[in-house]
This record gives C-alpha cells, structure tokens and sequence, in this order.
C-alpha cells in the first residue's frame, strides 16, 4: 500500500508538470510579429463647433495593422503597433450641394502606438487587456485633389484574445477604442457644412481587428 501511495503521488507529479510545461510553452518570453486586419468605425467628435456625429456623415473603413513586440512573462509583453485606415468615405448626402465639382471624399488615418498587453490567465486561450499611447495622422481626401492634414496624440484601450494553434501561432482577435486629442486642420471652404475652418476635431475611432501573431 506505501509504495502504491508513492507511485500515484510520482503519476500525479508527472501529470502536473506536463500540464505546467504545456501552458508554459504558450506563456514563455520573446520576440513575436503580428499582422490583422482592421474594421473601424468613425467617432470624429464634434469641438470647438466642429461637425456632428461622424456616422450620421461617414461610412466605416477597412484597414490593416502590423505589431513587433516582446513578452516578458506570462503577464505582460510590450509592442509597437502601426495601423492604417483606408477611408471613412463621406455620405453622398454630406456632398450634396457643394459647388466646388466634388463628387467624392474621405477620411484616411495612419495611428502609431506603443501598447502594453496585460494577461491574466495563461493556457493555449489567453484573454488580455490593452492600453497604448502614440500620434496619429490624419488625412481629408477629395476627387479634385484638394486635401489637408493633421495630427493628434491618442491613446489606445481594450481587449483581445490570442487562440494558440501551436506553441507559435496564434488566431488573434482585438477590439480597442482609439482616444484622440483635439487637434487643429484648415479645411478647404465646402467643408465648412460639417467642420468649420481652424475648428478642433477629435479623430477617435474604435477598431475591430483579427488576424495572425507569431513568436519566435
């Protein structure tokens, strides 16, 4: 009977280490890329007697995002990510009027961040939390190639969840709210229907992306 107690107790160590090493091995540190598409939906916010609603104005816009990062342990990893979005194209209601022979507009933004990824659990499922800061870019496009910029610092916030295939890949989904500060553009003079001239906009969006991500 002892030595049947000592061989459970040796089959039950075992058993515990291997699923210990399991998890570990989706957990364990260093570098890894990711690449994911990108769904975003239009919150330009309404300062300093700018437009309304971006929805009410603007359709959403597809978009891709890269990362390069690191995880440090099973708790946290520390990456750069870059995402573009194609263009919040304007409502043909939004157009309508302007006697300036434009036909077609649009919305394009490049944002840049450095983001903390926060896991609490680990295992081949691995929910996170995530919170950045970094700049974006913004661009106002039209078909008679007038065009203007801007700039603005955000911050970026929200939750993801990284399904391992293997010890390396990973199905990535994501979906964060990119918080903009007012930033200051001069819009060409049909513009001043929905932003009037030197007034601040808030060029902050919420992104839905999905994808791939592997470590090395």
């Amino acid at each position: 009977m002892y030595r049947l107690r000592i061989l459970i107790g040796l089959l039950a160590a075992v058993g515990l280490t291997s699923v210990a090493n399991a998890q570990d091995q989706y957990s364990a540190a260093g570098p890894y890329v990711q690449l994911a598409g990108s769904y975003a939906l239009c919150s330009l916010n309404k300062t300093n007697g700018g437009g309304g609603d971006c929805r009410d104005d603007f359709d959403s816009s597809l978009g891709l995002n890269a990362r390069v990062g690191f995880r440090f342990n099973r708790f946290i990893s520390v990456e750069g990510q870059i995402e573009w979005i194609s263009g919040f194209d304007a409502k043909s209601g939004v157009i309508q009027g302007n006697d300036k022979g434009v036909t077609e507009a649009s919305v394009e933004a490049v944002t840049y961040t450095i983001n903390a990824r926060f896991y609490p659990i680990e295992g081949r499922i691995q929910p996170y939390a995530i919170a950045g800061i970094g700049g974006e870019n913004v661009w106002l496009n039209t078909n008679v190639l007038n065009s203007d910029t801007f700039t603005s610092f955000v911050g970026r916030f929200g939750a993801g969840l990284d399904i391992y295939l293997t010890s390396q890949l990973a199905l990535t989904g994501e979906f964060t709210y990119v918080a903009a500060t007012e930033a200051k553009a001069t819009y060409y003079d049909w513009w001043d229907n929905y932003w009037t001239k030197n007034s601040g906009v808030d060029p902050s969006y919420m992104s839905v992306s999905w994808g791939l991500s592997y470590r090395f």
